[in-house]
C-alpha cells in the first residue's frame, strides 16, 4: 500500500510515526510546501523568535536522520498543482506524478490578513518557520511593534518582543483579551501581567485605518481616532483552514474538511487531520487548533488505516507560555456561552490558581496558571465525566486530590 501525506507539521509527522509504530511496512511519502527540516510550531511565537539563526535545529520535530531511518520519503519545498482522485494520483510542481492508495490531508490553516495591511512592508503574520524568521529579522531593527489580535499568538509574540526590548501595543476588538478561548479571570490575569511588563493593552477597539508611507506600515488609526505609531505590525486575528485541495477533490467541507471519528473524509481513501480537519462525529462537530489535537487525530487515522483499535479520546488540552507564566488548559470553553460559571481556586503557591468553568452543572474546562497539579486533576475530571460541585471547588479546604482519587464518589 502507498500512503501519501500532504503537510509535514505536527499532524503529518505524528501520523507517519504512528503508521510505523503500528507496523505499517508500505510506502510512506510526505510532501510539504516549506523547504527544510519540519520544525515545531508552538515555539515560533516564543523561544524561536528570540533564538539565533544557528539554533534552529533544536526546534526540529524529528532528528535530521529520522525520516530516512524510518523509510519515509520527505519531499519539502514542493506543492501540489493537480490531482486525480479517481486514479489516486497527485501532480507536483515539477511535473512528477505520485500515486497513492490512501491520501492524508494535513494541510493546516492560513493566518487571516487584515484588510488594508496585506502586501505592505513591515506587516507580518505568524504561522510557519518562514513567517517567524521574517518577523525575527525585522524585529532586530524595530523599536516599536503594534500587535493586532489579543489571542494566544498575539500575546505570546507581544511577550517575546517585550522581552527583546521592544515597545509593544496590543489592540483587541473584543471587550477582553483571549475572549474566545479563556475565562474572564484568566483574561484579566494576562491583561495585568502584560501591563506590568509595559505593554499597552487596548481592548474593545476597532481599526479605522492602516497607515503607510512608501509602501511600508507606519501606524494605525483606531475607531475612536487614536493614532498608534509603530515600526512594524503583527497581525494575529485567527486562521482559516486550508481546504483548496479538499475542494478540488470534491470532499465535503464545513468549518474545515469534514471527517468521521476515524478522520476519514467523504472520500473513502482520503483522510484529514490537524488544524484543517472538522471532526463531525460529535453532537456539534469540532475543529480544534492545537498540537494535542493534531497528534490525537494522527493516531486515530493511522489506527483506522492499519486496522488497529482507535486510541482512547482525551479531553483536548492547550498551553501558553508568556514571560515567566505557564498557562495549561483542558477542555473547550463554549463560544458565546450564556450559562457559564467560573470558579477560581487558589493553588499551593502564592499567585498560582486555577479556573473551573461550568456550563450549567457540567464541567467544560479547567485553566491553570502555574498550577500543574490542578491541571492534571481537572483533566482527570473531564475525561472521567465526574467533577466536584462549584461550591466544593470554591472551598479552600476541599480536598480535590482525594475527590479525584476516590472512584466511588458519584
Amino acid at each position: 500500500m502507498k500512503v501519501v501525506v500532504i503537510g509535514a507539521g505536527h499532524a503529518g509527522v505524528a501520523f507517519v510515526d504512528a503508521m510505523r509504530r503500528n507496523g505499517f511496512a508500505g510506502e510512506l511519502t510526505m510532501i510539504d510546501r516549506l523547504a527544510g527540516l519540519p520544525l515545531e510550531r508552538p515555539p515560533l511565537s516564543k523561544a524561536f523568535l528570540l533564538a539565533e539563526e544557528g539554533e534552529e535545529d533544536g526546534f526540529a520535530l524529528r532528528a535530521p536522520g529520522w525520516f530516512a531511518d524510518s523509510q519515509i520519503t520527505l519531499l519539502t519545498g514542493r506543492t501540489i498543482t493537480g490531482m486525480d482522485v479517481d486514479a489516486g494520483e497527485l501532480i507536483l510542481d515539477d511535473g512528477k506524478v505520485l500515486s497513492y492508495d490512501r491520501l492524508v490531508l494535513a494541510t493546516g490553516a492560513t493566518p487571516r490578513q487584515l484588510p488594508g495591511a496585506a502586501g505592505l512592508g513591515g506587516v507580518f503574520v505568524l504561522r510557519d518557520p518562514d513567517d517567524a524568521r521574517r518577523l525575527r529579522e525585522a524585529a532586530h531593527s524595530a523599536c516599536s511593534v503594534l500587535v493586532i489580535g489579543g489571542g494566544y499568538i498575539g500575546l505570546e509574540v507581544a511577550a517575546s518582543l517585550t522581552k527583546a526590548g521592544k515597545r509593544v501595543t496590543v489592540i483587541e476588538a473584543a471587550p477582553r483579551l483571549l475572549a474566545r478561548v479563556a475565562s474572564p479571570p484568566v483574561s484579566a490575569f494576562f491583561a495585568a501581567r502584560h501591563s506590568d511588563e509595559g505593554v499597552d493593552i487596548v481592548t474593545g477597539a476597532s481599526i479605522k485605518e492602516i497607515r503607510h508611507h512608501d509602501g511600508r506600515f507606519v501606524g494605525a488609526t483606531l475607531g475612536d481616532g487614536r493614532h498608534v505609531d509603530a515600526d512594524m505590525l503583527v497581525v494575529g486575528i485567527g486562521v482559516a483552514p486550508n481546504t483548496d485541495l479538499a475542494a478540488q477533490a470534491g470532499l465535503t467541507l464545513a468549518n474545515g474538511i469534514v471527517t468521521d471519528s476515524t478522520m476519514r473524509t467523504s472520500h473513502p481513501e482520503i483522510y484529514a487531520i490537524g488544524d484543517g480537519a472538522f471532526d463531525a462525529s460529535g453532537d456539534h462537530g469540532l475543529r480544534i487548533e492545537s498540537v494535542h489535537n493534531a497528534r490525537e487525530q494522527a493516531e486515530r487515522a493511522a489506527a483506522a488505516i492499519t486496522g488497529h483499535d482507535a486510541p482512547r479520546r482525551q479531553a483536548p488540552w492547550f498551553w501558553s507560555d508568556q514571560y515567566d507564566v505557564k498557562l495549561q488548559s483542558v477542555g473547550v470553553l463554549p463560544v458565546n456561552g450564556q450559562d457559564l460559571r467560573h470558579v477560581q481556586r487558589a493553588g499551593r503557591r502564592a499567585g498560582r490558581f486555577s479556573v473551573w468553568t461550568f456550563a450549567g452543572e457540567d464541567l467544560v474546562a479547567v485553566e491553570a496558571i502555574g498550577d500543574p497539579a490542578a491541571y492534571v486533576l481537572g483533566k482527570s475530571c473531564l475525561e472521567h465525566g465526574r467533577a466536584p460541585h462549584p461550591g466544593q471547588l470554591a472551598d479552600a479546604g476541599f480536598d480535590l486530590k482525594a475527590f479525584v482519587a476516590d472512584k466511588s464518589v458519584a
